[in-house]
């Protein structure tokens, strides 16, 4: 059941979507809001883990805690991919900013870039 439950809250997530209805659009479709949507929602996930975990220990559920506890360090692992994710997006924006000026003794590189 635990597994279910796990599945319809991803499902549940990835379809979450927000709409600014004053303006008549939707706020986020992907790039670096995007990626800032996504790391929201998966550090929310992660402090509703750690409430359950908290009342499966102060009931006696150890197992239960145990599972959640497995579900946390997945999450954990998720979450710093996409703080990876987004640290690369603001460098290689910020790289993209750079190259837009002239530098006579100074140039500008991508962070993934291959150094050759």
């Amino acid at each position: 059941m635990l597994k279910q439950l796990q599945t319809a809250y991803e499902q549940a997530l990835h379809n979450l979507v927000f709409v600014d209805f004053a303006n008549k659009r939707v706020v986020s479709s992907g790039g670096l809001r995007g990626l800032e949507i996504e790391l929201a929602k998966e550090k929310a996930c992660r402090k509703d883990l750690i409430a359950a975990i908290n009342l499966h220990f102060k009931r006696g559920d150890f197992d239960l805690a145990i599972e959640r506890i497995g579900a946390l360090s997945k999450r954990v692992d998720y979450i710093k991919n996409l703080e990876n994710q987004v640290k690369a997006h603001r460098r290689n924006k910020l790289s993209e900013i750079a190259s837009q000026f002239d530098f006579e003794k100074v140039s500008v590189v991508r962070y993934d870039a291959n150094p050759s």
